[in-house]
């Protein structure tokens, strides 16, 4: 997971997602402006962050959450928490805090 949340980090900075990770239902909200609207926010908080760090693991019915703590060269942090599917796929994304917020 800790991998995961930096690799999809990257993506999201670069403005480049796959879109196969993510629901059928998710997916549709990712539109193009939106993936760019968000690429767009995460890169002013500058440098990839160095490390991952999952802060809290939790089913309910049928999906699984992580809130991952990022953790950038600066020294901040930003919180995120994921939803999955039973199948893996990504169920939500939700920025939880950013760095200097």
């Amino acid at each position: 997971m800790k991998a995961f949340a930096l690799q999809w980090f990257a993506q999201m900075q670069a403005g480049k997602i796959d879109r196969t990770q993510y629901t059928v239902a998710y997916g549709a909200q990712l539109t193009d402006d939106a993936v760019q609207a968000m690429s767009h926010h995460l890169n002013e908080y500058g440098a990839s962050p160095l490390r991952a760090e999952i802060m809290q693991k939790r089913s309910v019915d049928n999906q699984t959450f992580y809130k991952v703590k990022l953790i950038f060269p600066r020294g901040d942090s930003a919180s995120l928490l994921f939803g999955f599917d039973v199948e893996g796929k990504i169920t939500g994304v939700a920025i939880m805090s950013m760095a200097g917020d």
